[in-house]
């Protein structure tokens, strides 16, 4: 069965709205590096939520899941800007979980509300956490990225859930006819 949901990602003004309303809301910091962990990693919002210290390689750069939706564990590559973000949460760590609620001293349960509260103040319509997922993709692809790294990143079991991604481009098809006339 195809899934015909349109792709949704960010546009760079609307990543911008974003994170200018998570850093002027003393009460939405906390969204800052968890969407920082989606854009830079693709990772699922439960990947995310779930993710503890044990599962984080700092001295190669790596995030380790073992519990993922396919079933088959995935190390994903650490970005510096990622790096950063992780590095500042380490500091002040208050228990087994990456993202961790300051007042309850464990992991977040649900971000859902407060989530879709960023959005509407940032007037991001139409977007769901998951589109983070969707944003990150996009933009490997749009990199020219090959897909199967791509795949390997998301965890996709299929590369045609990958293929939704990889949206052609004039540039990239100029590039790809380019090269058929520069192989010889």
């Amino acid at each position: 069965k195809q899934n015909n949901y349109k792709i949704r990602f960010l546009t760079k003004e609307e990543e911008k709205a974003l994170f200018e309303t998570m850093g002027k809301n003393k009460d939405y910091h906390y969204f800052i590096p968890i969407v920082i962990c989606a854009l830079q990693t693709g990772m699922r919002k439960g990947e995310i939520l779930n993710l503890k210290w044990s599962n984080i390689d700092f001295e190669n750069k790596y995030i380790e899941l073992l519990k993922t939706k396919s079933g088959k564990a995935r190390k994903i590559p650490i970005s510096s800007k990622l790096m950063d973000e992780l590095l500042k949460l380490k500091k002040n760590i208050i228990c087994e979980y990456v993202f961790a609620n300051p007042y309850t001293k464990t992991k977040y349960i649900s971000i859902h509300k407060g989530f879709g509260e960023v959005l509407k103040k940032a007037k991001i319509e139409k977007f769901r956490f998951h589109d983070l997922r969707h944003t990150a993709a996009t933009r490997m692809t749009e990199m020219g990225i090959d897909l199967a790294v791509v795949q390997e990143i998301l965890g996709h079991s299929d590369v045609k859930t990958t293929m939704r991604y990889a949206h052609p481009v004039p540039e990239r098809k100029l590039k790809a006819i380019e090269a058929l006339n520069n192989y010889i």
